[in-house]
């Protein structure tokens, strides 16, 4: 298999299949691109916890970097065309929340950042590669007693 100029070529196959090669980036197409609604993360932006009676305020306002994944390589700037937005850009989510503790017990709130899920399959030919984007846009919030 000859390749052109600007058109690399990668094993994405494992060992011993060096017939089968994936074309370069600018050969594969970004297709059926879906918003899959929203996601709270995993990642515990801040948190804040008191003894009752009280009322805990949390307030958040950071900066979050979009997450993405793909199954072949792809650039930033080809996936963001695709999504119509920056894949490789941080974005600042914010909200706040109040959480009344009774007395005698003992409350927790935690923050967590608020994605929009959108997935992709990038094509070239009859091959097809799965891809997700979350982009930061917003703020998640669990709130909880236990016996003080």
């Amino acid at each position: 298999m000859q390749s052109l100029p600007g058109d690399d070529v990668i094993d994405i196959f494992g060992p011993g299949d060096a017939s089968r090669k994936k074309p370069g980036e600018s050969a594969i197409k970004i297709k059926n691109k879906r918003y899959q609604g929203q996601n709270c993360g995993t990642r515990l932006l801040q948190q804040t916890s008191g003894r009752g009676k009280t009322t805990l305020v949390l307030t958040v306002s950071k900066s979050v970097a979009t997450e993405k994944k793909s199954e072949v390589s792809l650039s930033a700037g080809k996936i963001s065309a695709a999504m119509g937005f920056s894949v490789s850009k941080s974005y600042t989510v914010e909200n706040q929340t109040r959480y009344e503790v009774p007395k005698g017990r003992f409350g927790t709130v935690q923050a967590y950042p608020l994605y929009d899920h959108y997935t992709y399959q990038a094509v070239f030919g009859k091959k097809k590669w799965a891809g997700y984007v979350l982009k930061p846009v917003g703020v998640c919030f669990n709130q909880w007693t236990t016996k003080g």
